[in-house]
């Protein structure tokens, strides 16, 4: 009977045994498949740059320079990155870092200008030098500007202060002149100053940089104007501000454009009719008295009349030569002569000769423009 049972148990396991299937690969595929997938997905790659926009200005006026901060968290202090600037609307980059150094927080100023109303910043796109295919992004704000108002003299400059530093008035040509404005404009759109009225205006030259801008600026108007005004927005006070300047031509060798033509002066008119009046009244005396000294006053007389009466010497200029309005190196051009062209010399210095030209046009042209002969 125990042996019997034996047998028995026996026999179950052994059809338990001869009925399990074959084991399959199948499985065992779909494993490592899985465990692959969930291996990849399970890591994603480390952020090692973070980037956030901060004091954003809460008021921007259309034309208005303003500035952005970026704070710029790498986690990796002394890897070199650098920041790219792309999309964005009504807003143009008036000034950016030049060079940023690598640590592990830095905040960098951007200057924008706000072109429209409506106003989005460009995204800011982080990246280290030697993996610049890694990027980190941050989406640009949403601003809206406000257009202003202005009044007819706006010199269409919006600046935390501007400041009129010097001017001078001289003779441009018989029925103009021209007047230089010395500027200091703190952050301000200089580039865009303009006033009203004038035939021919622009900028001479500027220095400084954005937060402390000395401008340059000449404009040309006729000779009967006694007076100009124009105006710009104080952002600080929020308000426009006017400049009235009294147009009074002066001649003094002081100016670089001042004493251009002598011979136009009232004063110098005057010079010479009261020198030719006296020649004549002495030429009577002489003849009455006979007195020597008569001739001697009358040749010390003539002497100096001839002075303002020789014509000034002639020039010859290259053709495509330009004409600037003060002797420097900043000076901007305002006018090309496309022709050989033959004009009156007034001054000069080593680099600059001080000429008319025929049309009675006064300024400065490079002595290297001058013809040889």
């Amino acid at each position: 009977m125990f042996i019997r049972s034996i047998l028995a148990v026996f026999f179950a396991v052994g059809v338990l045994l001869a009925t399990e299937p074959e084991p399959s690969v199948f499985p065992d595929y779909e494993l490592e498949w899985s465990e692959e997938i969930n291996e990849t997905t399970a890591k994603p790659a480390e952020k090692l740059i973070y980037l956030n926009l901060e004091k954003l200005p809460e008021k921007i006026y259309v034309g208005q320079i303003f500035p952005v901060t970026l704070k710029v968290t790498s986690l990796e202090r002394e890897r070199p990155f650098e920041i790219r600037v792309e999309d964005g609307e009504n807003v143009e980059i008036v000034q950016e870092p030049e060079k940023i150094e690598p640590k592990a927080i830095s905040r960098i100023r951007y200057f924008f200008k706000a072109t429209g109303k409506y106003i989005r910043l460009p995204d800011f796109i982080a990246y280290y030098v030697d993996e610049p295919q890694r990027e980190y992004r941050i989406e640009g704000s949403g601003i809206q500007a406000v257009r202003l108002n202005p009044p007819k003299d706006f010199s269409n400059v919006l600046a935390q202060n501007m400041e009129l530093v010097n001017y001078q008035a001289s003779t441009y040509t018989n029925d103009s002149n021209v007047l230089a404005l010395q500027l200091r404009i703190e952050y301000g759109n200089y580039g865009d100053f303009r006033l009203q009225n004038s035939s021919n205006q622009g900028i001479d030259s500027y220095s400084g940089d954005l937060n402390d801008t000395t401008l340059y600026y000449y404009a040309v108007y006729p000779a009967g104007l006694e007076q100009l005004s124009f105006s710009y927005f104080n952002l600080q006070k929020n308000r426009y501000e006017k400049f009235h300047i009294p147009i009074i031509v002066k001649r003094s060798s002081v100016s670089t454009q001042s004493n251009l033509d002598p011979q136009a002066s009232e004063f110098t008119k005057f010079k010479i009719a009261a020198t030719g009046f006296l020649i004549l009244l002495w030429l009577v005396l002489w003849a009455l008295r006979r007195s020597w000294i008569y001739p001697l006053l009358i040749i010390l007389a003539a002497g100096y009349l001839i002075t303002y009466l020789i014509p000034l010497k002639s020039v010859c200029i290259k053709p495509e030569s330009r004409l600037y309005l003060l002797p420097t190196a900043q000076s901007t051009p305002f006018m090309t002569l496309y022709e050989r062209t033959y004009a009156k010399k007034m001054n000069g210095n080593e680099s600059y000769t001080k000429i008319q030209l025929p049309n009675n046009t006064i300024g400065w042209i490079k002595n290297e423009d001058l013809c040889s002969n």
